[in-house]
């Protein structure tokens, strides 16, 4: 009697994916706990984000967590950080696609960017630190490293969007106010959804801004 020869195939196949290292496996596990950290601030907050919740939307164990991030503190501005890092390339991304343009459209360009930075699920989530930090000294004090880093790489960022412009006498100032204003602006939309007077005034701040740089 001849035996009906056994199929190999699915264990081929599967000895033939390549296997992950520990590396991969790890930041594999990092992103995780990172990208559902920031779902947990924008969705209910920093003072119900608890690290056993953000395990939970993980999917990862409460052992792996604290391996990568031993306390609460260090799990959230590492995950703003990580989401700061990921819209900076995107931003980079867009800024290099930019054409060569004159110095009025490249200014509208640059408040544009500027604008477009503090808005979105990263003001959302550094929004919750700020405000906790106001009476977190420990969580001050890593938010206060983190804010230094990442504002500087925008500030270098928004400056080669800016092209000649950041040559301008007043550049720096001119991008500090915009900086204060979209940020103010962010802020009011949480209680005001109405965009009319936003609009408005980020007109008139385009032309003041024009005209500092011109002088």
């Amino acid at each position: 009697m001849s035996e009906t020869p056994t199929s190999t195939a699915p264990a081929l196949e599967r000895d033939a994916r390549p296997r992950r290292t520990q590396e991969e496996r790890s930041a594999e596990t990092r992103a995780r706990l990172l990208d559902a950290t920031i779902a947990s601030l924008v969705e209910v907050g920093y003072a119900s984000t608890t690290t056993t919740a953000v395990c939970e939307r993980a999917g990862v164990s409460r052992g792996a967590q604290v391996h990568h991030f031993p306390r609460k503190q260090d799990l959230v501005v590492a995950a703003v950080a990580h989401l700061a890092a990921r819209r900076a390339a995107e931003l980079r991304a867009k800024a290099e696609a930019l054409p060569v343009a004159a110095a009025a459209d490249r200014l509208d360009t640059l408040l544009d960017v500027v604008t477009e930075a503090f808005g979105g699920p990263l003001f959302d989530a550094a929004l919750e630190l700020w405000v906790a930090a106001r009476t977190d000294a420990e969580l001050h004090r890593s938010l206060l490293e983190f804010e230094r880093v990442a504002g500087r790489g925008l500030a270098q960022l928004w400056r080669e969007v800016a092209g000649d412009l950041a040559s301008a006498e007043r550049f720096d100032a001119v991008l500090q106010l915009t900086m204060h204003l979209a940020r103010g602006m962010a802020l009011q939309k949480i209680l005001r959804s109405d965009d009319t007077a936003r609009r408005r005034l980020l007109q008139l701040w385009r032309e003041m801004a024009s005209s500092s740089l011109r002088s």
